[in-house]
């Protein structure tokens, strides 16, 4: 199969106006069949453009206008559970259809954009609750440096459908996990520490490419000196990297300090990074900002955060975000 004549999961998701996980979905059911490249040459799934443009005519048909709550979870990277507590605030326009002889409710992408946009630190504290990145279970998270006597070095990581793998960093080739553990014996070079959420506000945001070598070190040094109850990834598989949300944060002793800073400070969108010979400081764009209310203000200020399951600090930052837009 020509790979022209093929889309990856992220073409065929957007031309669908659909997720990755949606494609996902699609494959398990038999609406789409990924094609095999017998190349070997990309990572992930590739479909025929012809099968892709069919099933887009036939959703077309098939399907209501907008997003139902499973979808719209999807887009926002939250779980449903979170998505109806937005519903319930009555944060997003929806409206309930009959879809199928059962009354589903539909949100249309305009509106879902919108409201990642005026609440965008809550919707990230929300999504850092579900650390898709990280496995509670086994104490291992993505990209973490593993190691045995037959593998140097090996990189945990997940694909678009959920399945932890491992990349061998000599080679560029994937193993199962399966086979990594139990027959590579691969173990982790490092612990991980989930620790307790800080407090301090916003975060730093960095998209890193993963196959850079300078990526592995800093995730390393994240890995081994930071609590990653304070970080959240977002993976951009199709580019090959990730987005990186992290809270203040300083390391120590840090090998080739300098280097490694002046890599972040190319890498930053959000915040700021400072180093010195053996230490890495990397800040948020927000400072805190101390003010005296009113009580009737605070008050109101307070039960409007209640209302809404947020902070009184998120309410008070909205409010003067909002004014001087």
């Amino acid at each position: 199969m020509d790979i022209l004549n093929c889309y990856t999961t992220k073409e065929a998701a957007d031309l669908l106006g659909k997720s990755a996980v949606t494609i996902g979905h699609y494959i398990r059911t038999g609406k789409l069949t990924p094609v095999e490249d017998v190349w070997g040459g990309h990572r992930g799934n590739l479909f025929e453009k012809s099968a892709v443009e069919k099933l887009k005519a036939e959703l077309a048909n098939e399907e209501p206008d907008g997003m139902m709550t499973g979808e719209a979870a999807a887009y926002l990277k939250v779980t449903r559970a979170v998505l109806q507590s937005y519903l319930n605030e009555n944060l997003i326009p929806y409206e309930k259809k009959m879809w199928r002889n059962r009354e589903v409710v539909m949100m249309k992408k305009v509106d879902l954009d919108l409201f990642q946009e005026q609440y965008q630190e809550r919707v990230l504290e929300d999504r850092l609750k579900q650390r898709i990145f990280y496995d509670r279970k086994r104490r291992q998270a993505f990209y973490q440096r593993f190691s045995s006597n037959t593998i140097q070095e090996a990189r945990l990581i997940r694909n678009s459908e959920g399945t932890w793998l491992f990349l061998v960093i000599d080679t560029g080739f994937e193993i199962s996990y399966e086979e990594g553990i139990y027959k590579h014996e691969l173990k982790p070079d490092y612990a991980l520490s989930f620790g307790k959420r800080t407090g301090t506000p916003g975060y730093a945001k960095l998209t890193l490419p993963l196959k850079l070598s300078l990526t592995r070190q800093f995730l390393d040094l994240l890995y081994q000196q930071y609590d990653l109850s304070n970080v959240y990834m977002e993976f951009k598989l199709e580019e090959n990297s990730i987005i990186l949300y992290i809270k203040d944060a300083l390391f120590n002793s840090v090998e080739n300090a300098e280097t490694i800073a002046h890599f972040l400070e190319s890498k930053v969108e959000e915040g700021h990074i400072a180093a010195n010979s053996k230490q890495i400081r990397i800040e948020s764009a927000e400072k805190s900002l101390s003010i005296h209310l009113p009580a009737n203000i605070k008050k109101k200020i307070k039960q409007l955060a209640n209302e809404r399951g947020t902070t009184m600090q998120e309410i008070s930052k909205k409010i003067i975000v909002d004014y001087f837009k």
